[in-house]
């Protein structure tokens, strides 16, 4: 099947639930159910308005917006992650000249660790309220935190812009992308969350360069400035393009056997949590994202102590974005052909493996082939998390389970910054904690073996039902 014939299968699977009595009746009225369908648990699929549509139509293009939400919506958080605090770090620090490397790594680790706290909450927000409002809802607050952190001139303001910086931007907002598009895509999901990455990893090359290049030229206020604004813009893209099944809540729909148009059931927040597959997939994910945050904020230091420039360093950040990419495609492909715990096993090895390399570099072919392995690593274990959520525990508590993998991973990339530094600042030197890293992934990657992924699309929750 290729990419248009896929886009264009009809969505038969994504539910729309209503949350009352009259708006059960206008829906039935509006797609032409009978009122014994439409009594089942006031659960419906969403059929096309107007006639003249095919159902292949609508399906392509429902797909295809809900994939760009979901894109532009996790490019949005660039501001709230590490790799994009990572770019202005070095001439912040100028301007707050107080606050060593470790004074600022220790402020990201307790604001990261606040912010964490938002996943959970944004969570119950979707499946009570919706996609829609939520998604305004913290793009506006994302976009004026940015714009008043670009102004900040105090220690203390600093501290309280970092932490909505992270919460919202790294927490609620990318538990909103990966609902959205985990919600839209409960079948195949490793074909869209493949198209998925592609579009992301486009847009955060486009704006991690024209931030990169921003703040050379402007410094990082003004360009800072900038980026608040581009959430702003962001925000009638996502109100658009969002399917509108899903501005309803799912909340009848957790753990509880589906419609007719779902045979299946889901699984629940608490069974999801209380298997090995969430804890070994939530915490090799973690991990990638514990080493990713420590080498990407101060990955310019890094390169600078083995004798590499600062446009080594920018140019290997696009790079990389692109070649995570192509391994973003090929993720897809082969989480619908092999066992996911394979391949993460496989990604963990990569990331041991790239790691160790790093502690060698000596050239700037090195310094390219370590920046190429790192990103195919991460690139690979960026799709499984996108990916095995959905297809391991179904859509029904979906933001939940998802909320809680993000608490995980941005717990864990809180630790990271803290490390490298009190690492480089005990041994003087930052391969020893690399080593360490490296030593953890592998760790990881041979557990991950011995586990094995329920599958939602064969019905392994409906004993449970």
């Amino acid at each position: 099947m290729n990419v248009v014939e896929w886009l264009q299968t009809p969505v038969s699977v994504v539910p729309m639930v209503t949350t009352n009595a009259y708006e059960r009746e206008r829906c039935d009225e509006q797609k032409g159910h009978s009122t014994g369908d439409a009594k089942h648990n006031g659960i419906m699929t969403e059929k096309p308005r107007n006639s003249s549509l095919s159902a292949s139509t609508v399906a392509y293009w429902g797909r295809v917006g809900a994939i760009v939400a979901a894109s532009f919506t996790m490019a949005a958080t660039l501001p709230g992650r590490t790799h994009g605090l990572g770019i202005i770090t070095t001439r912040l620090l100028v301007d707050f000249q107080q606050l060593s490397e470790s004074n600022y790594a220790q402020i990201n680790l307790v604001a990261t660790l606040i912010g964490s706290l938002m996943c959970l909450p944004c969570g119950w927000l979707i499946d009570r309220y919706g996609m829609r409002p939520v998604s305004v809802l913290v793009l506006c607050a994302l976009g004026s935190v940015v714009l008043w952190m670009s102004g900040v001139r105090s220690v203390l303001a600093l501290c309280c812009a970092l932490t909505l910086t992270r919460g919202i931007g790294q927490s609620m907002l990318s538990v909103v992308s990966l609902a959205i598009i985990g919600k839209s895509f409960p079948d195949r999901p490793g074909n869209a969350m493949g198209a998925y990455a592609v579009l992301l990893t486009f847009l955060m090359a486009a704006w991690t360069g024209l931030l990169g290049y921003r703040v050379t030229i402007v410094g990082w206020r003004i360009a800072w400035n900038e980026v608040g604004w581009g959430v702003f813009i962001v925000l009638p893209i996502v109100w658009f393009l969002t399917p509108r099944y899903l501005q309803f809540n799912f909340k009848s729909l957790q753990g509880s056997a589906d419609s007719p148009h779902q045979k299946n059931a889901f699984a629940t927040f608490t069974q999801a949590i209380a298997t090995p597959c969430f804890w070994i997939f939530a915490l090799g994910i973690s991990l990638f994202g514990m080493i990713s945050s420590g080498v990407s904020l101060f990955q310019q230091s890094i390169l600078a102590s083995r004798g590499f420039s600062e446009e080594l360093y920018h140019s290997s950040l696009v790079l990389g974005l692109f070649v995570g990419m192509a391994s973003n495609l090929l993720g897809g492909w082969l989480a619908t052909k092999y066992p996911m715990q394979y391949l993460l096993s496989s990604s963990l090895m990569l990331l041991a493996a790239s790691l160790m390399s790093l502690t060698f570099l000596t050239t700037t072919f090195q310094a390219y082939a370590f920046c190429v392995a790192y990103s195919i690593s991460g690139g690979l274990i960026t799709v499984l998390f996108f990916t095995v959520w959905g297809h391991a525990f179904g859509t029904g508590a979906l933001a939940k389970i998802q909320g809680a993998a993000q608490m995980l991973t941005v717990l864990a990339s809180s630790v990271g910054p803290l490390l490298v530094t009190e690492s480089r600042a005990q041994f003087h030197t930052y391969d020893f904690v690399v080593w360490v890293f490296a030593g953890a992934s592998s760790l990881l990657g041979i557990a991950a073996i011995w586990i094995s992924v329920p599958s939602y699309a064969n019905g392994d929750w409906n004993t449970n039902a």
